[in-house]
């Protein structure tokens, strides 16, 4: 496929990334020419300096001749632009990162997706979804729901205290549990391992599971016992993004937005009806004494500025708080972050965008694709048609790569463990936890 990036930015680089990696024939575009430099110098690509909303610059990118074009620059307006303008060239595919809530709520008379665009992206309100999931349970690495919310994927790390130490699965006390979710995935320093019935759980080991939410947290409160529900959130930052995770979390707990700049604060405060709007410095303790951190106190820092979301958390965390959380820009710091420990979640706005257009490339039996930020592989939704070769046929006889595992099955709405005797039928909806390698193959499979 061959398709056109505008902006060569964080999102821009990160996309690229995955498309050169599934053998994508990739054009990125933007006015920056040592951004570029950057970019080509690691990818396999093809780049152009100019504007990318320049018709000029689009007919050198030969958009006309394009299946796709993903316009990610940090301008909505060029971003809409670019692919109205893609769209009237006939371009099959259209995607647009759009932060402005104008343009994303707008009259039907205005709707993008009306007008020719096909997937509108907002990276922020995935994020506060994201950071939201992770909030209401304590003790994952990762949390976010697929389905509808009837089903959560969440990630946790196994300690010196877990009773799932040095176990396979079925030697658990808590067969019970074990059996309600699905273990899909198992990160042991830099390996993935895709567990089997005889995959021993070890100290320091990230293990994803894929369950019901009640059954999750029942299983959280088997393994994590000393983790307990926050009490109060504090959120650092009351820009787009904060402010959308306050109106997420404000009917759930207790919570308090730090905004510097006043008039942005008031702003905030007439945006929310429960949450506390205080006019301070997040960086200052005086602001973090005032916003009554305790040590049940989820603190999460979503400013524009990296380093000093990262001493956000530090602060916080001196000051007793239970556990801290960032927004960072910089894809690049991501590793580093995390393998320091410096904050307990790391969360990253250009990941997120990743995942929306991965999603959308997938073939149209795909009806979601989920980057996991801490292991190198995805979660693919996939429906059984009807007279597919799948149709009446078990898991157990099911030859997937040894890569990849079935987590779950929902059926009418009903979801259902993924168990070897259980036989998919037509208009399954089937869950999938693969390696980025293995995605085509279990798409040959299922199609």
């Amino acid at each position: 496929m061959r398709i056109v990036i505008i902006g060569a930015g964080n999102a821009g680089r990160q996309l690229a990334l995955r498309l050169c990696e599934e053998k994508h024939s990739v054009v990125m575009v933007d006015e920056n020419a040592e951004a570029l430099a950057q970019a080509e110098a690691g990818l396999d690509i093809l780049t152009i300096c100019g504007q990318g909303s320049s018709p000029a610059v689009l007919e050198e990118a030969k958009v006309g001749k394009s299946d796709l074009v993903i316009a990610v620059t940090d301008n909505d307006e060029v971003n809409i632009l670019v692919c109205l303008l893609a769209h009237h060239a006939g371009v099959k595919g259209k995607i647009a990162r759009v932060t402005n809530p104008k343009y994303i709520h707008a009259p039907p008379l205005y709707d993008l997706n009306r007008m020719g665009i096909d997937l509108v992206i907002n990276q922020k309100e995935e994020c506060a979804r994201e950071v939201f999931n992770m909030l209401q349970m304590p003790g994952a690495v990762e949390a976010f729901d697929l389905f509808a919310g009837k089903v959560m994927v969440a990630g946790f790390g196994i300690n010196v205290s877990s009773p799932l130490l040095d176990r396979t699965p079925a030697e658990c006390d808590r067969l019970d549990l074990i059996q309600s979710i699905r273990v899909i995935a198992i990160r042991r320093g830099n390996e993935l391992v895709v567990p089997h019935g005889n995959t021993v759980f070890k100290q320091n080991d990230l293990v994803y599971l894929v369950g019901q939410r009640a059954d999750i947290s029942a299983f959280f409160d088997w393994v994590c016992p000393e983790t307990k529900p926050f009490e109060k959130v504090i959120i650092a930052g009351g820009g787009d993004l904060g402010l959308m995770l306050a109106k997420f979390v404000e009917n759930e707990m207790d919570c308090v937005l730090l905004e510097q700049d006043e008039e942005r604060a008031r702003f905030c405060s007439g945006e929310l009806n429960k949450t506390l709007v205080l006019r301070a410095d997040a960086l200052t303790e005086s602001a973090l004494e005032e916003s009554g951190l305790h040590d049940r106190t989820a603190f999460v820092a979503l400013t524009g500025d990296d380093e000093g979301n990262i001493m956000n958390c530090l602060m916080a965390q001196k000051k007793g708080a239970s556990f801290t959380a960032t927004q960072i820009a910089r894809t690049d710091f991501i590793p580093v972050v995390e393998q320091l420990y410096l904050v307990n979640r790391v969360v990253s706005p250009y990941i997120s965008t990743t995942n929306a257009i991965l999603h959308y490339l997938r073939s149209k039996k795909v009806q979601a694709a989920s980057l996991l930020h801490n292991l190198p592989g995805e979660l693919l939704d996939m429906i059984i048609a009807p007279g597919s070769r799948l149709d009446g046929k078990p898991i157990h006889k099911i030859k997937i790569p040894s890569s990849a595992i079935i987590a779950t099955v929902l059926r009418d709405g009903e979801v259902m463990t993924a168990t070897g005797d259980l036989h998919l039928v037509a208009d399954d909806r089937v869950l999938i936890f693969c390696r980025p390698d293995a995605v085509k193959k279990i798409q040959s499979i299922f199609l």
